[in-house]
């Protein structure tokens, strides 16, 4: 599924990126990441979709904003901010390193390892592991219709 944007004023189609290998990418990503395997580092912030399929792993250092979807057999690591949508299918893995912090949405049907900060939106019948130094926050505010606001 190709991604658009805007350029000098025209909608125009940004073609995926497929990974099939290992490798690092430096720059920002804001469309589709499609790995296939191996592993890939991204050290620019990710704005876009991520699906991680089966033996592959995703080592995300910078910001992620947009969608991580992680299949079975799938790993993920992030090392910064983890906002928007977070899934793991059954067997897939995501974990959050010391100075991760993951307050958008979590879907967990794999597995959550925890060692840094988590929000409270987290759904799913996976396993959770909240390990020492880990932590959970509260929202700052929850509005009348469940939306839950963190600031700062």
């Amino acid at each position: 599924m190709a991604s658009f944007e805007y350029r000098d004023s025209r909608m125009i189609e940004v073609p995926d990126i497929a990974v099939s290998e290992s490798q690092q990418i430096d720059e920002d990503v804001s469309r589709t990441l499609i790995e296939f395997g191996g592993t890939v580092t991204t050290n620019g912030r990710v704005s876009g979709t991520v699906n991680v399929k089966s033996g592959a792993i995703l080592d995300a250092r910078a910001d992620v904003g947009g969608t991580v979807h992680i299949a079975a057999g799938g790993r993920a690591a992030f090392h910064a901010s983890m906002g928007g949508t977070l899934h793991m299918e059954h067997g897939g893995v995501a974990a959050l390193g010391p100075s991760a912090v993951a307050l958008g949405t979590i879907r967990v049907e794999g597995e959550l390892i925890d060692h840094g900060t988590r929000g409270v939106q987290v759904s799913g019948g996976g396993i959770i592991q909240d390990l020492e130094g880990s932590s959970v926050r509260q929202p700052d505010e929850t509005w009348d219709d469940g939306t839950i606001v963190y600031r700062g």
